[in-house]
């Protein structure tokens, strides 16, 4: 109860001789909130990438002020977020710098974006992705994936798939290692359809970080093609990467290689 009645006597304004608040003013500073992520894109079904795949320990966020004021914070890189209290009203250029632990940069230069602070009494959020092209490091990652046939597993789709060929390629060359089953991702290595339901993903190590398409091919058991289709994608850093589930959508009723002549 005590530390109750101190807190209100704290938040109170004005009451009695001593002012409890500065200036005997109560408004609460602005509250800019800055918050950041590290390769996210939720269009290629990748969340981000984590503060240790990436090696990033602290990160410094610049807030810069039309006369070039600089305020500066730094934060742990867990945090996601900073929060600046009390900048005068106005626009602001937010610079965002990943360190390492030795509070070196990690990236070519800050990457930016706007805020505006609206004045005492107001709180503002903004958001800031760290592209993957930012980085100064060489980076490689486990890609780790799922393959349905338009929601299905390998026997249950329409026709069922019986082998599956992939080609992955990373910013414009192809991944020459393969995956944990031993079958390389070049497009010219059938291997049986695993099923959707295995309790393990398919995956392939030390894959080369960035942008990717991954091409499906599914065939039947006398080798004829059924199922086609290439995905945009993304392969993370590091170890930690989210397993993504490609649903290989089924071929137009008049494109099959089965398709009726016309009559």
């Amino acid at each position: 109860m005590k530390k109750l009645a101190g807190l209100a006597l704290v938040l109170s304004c004005g009451g009695g001789s001593t002012p409890q608040c500065a200036n005997n003013n109560c408004t609460l500073p602005s509250q800019d909130v800055v918050k950041f992520t590290f390769d996210a894109y939720p269009q290629w079904k990748f969340p981000m990438d984590s503060c240790s795949d990436l090696g990033v320990q602290q990160v410094q966020v610049d807030a810069t002020d039309g006369a070039g004021v600089v305020t500066t914070l730094v934060v742990d890189c867990g945090e996601a977020q900073a929060t600046f209290e009390g900048l005068e009203p106005g626009p602001y250029t937010i610079s965002i710098t990943p360190l390492d632990a030795g509070g070196a940069a990690l990236v070519k230069a800050p990457v930016t974006t706007m805020l505006t602070s609206m004045g005492p009494g107001t709180t503002s959020s903004t958001a800031v992705n760290v592209p993957w092209d930012s980085w100064t490091q060489t980076y490689t990652g486990t890609y780790l994936f799922r393959l349905s046939w338009d929601g299905h597993s390998c026997a249950a789709a329409a026709p069922p798939v019986a082998v599956q060929e992939l080609t992955l390629t990373i910013n414009g060359q192809m991944f020459t290692g393969m995956t944990d089953t031993m079958h390389h991702m070049n497009g010219m290595d059938p291997e049986m359809c695993k099923p959707l339901e295995d309790n393990f993903p398919e995956s392939a190590l030390t894959v080369p970080f960035g942008p990717a398409t991954l091409t499906v091919v599914g065939k039947d058991n006398g080798g004829n093609v059924h199922w086609e289709h290439t995905f945009d994608t993304f392969v993370g850093a590091g170890i930690s990467n989210p397993t993504i589930t490609y649903d290989v959508p089924a071929a137009p009723m008049d494109a099959g290689v089965d398709a009726p002549p016309d009559a």
